[in-house]
């Protein structure tokens, strides 16, 4: 799991909105860099619960994550 920064509301005042941080798996993250029409703008670090415990892209739990690997 990685906290990262994603593409949001570009109409919105605050910083955070239009570039919200939210939760990504490693699977989702992977497949959401390095390409034009990434939603992830930024992968900030590694997972932080504060920005909830769930892949923003596909649910998935980091008890999940922990069980795969």
């Amino acid at each position: 799991m990685k906290s990262c920064q994603i593409w949001g509301g570009l109409s919105a005042d605050r910083t955070d909105e239009q570039y919200p941080t939210v939760t990504v798996c490693d699977e989702c993250a992977e497949a959401n860099q390095g390409h034009e029409d990434s939603a992830i703008t930024h992968i900030l670090g590694g997972y932080d619960a504060a920005y909830g415990e769930e892949c923003h892209f596909c649910d998935k739990t980091e008890e999940e994550e922990r069980e795969e690997a």
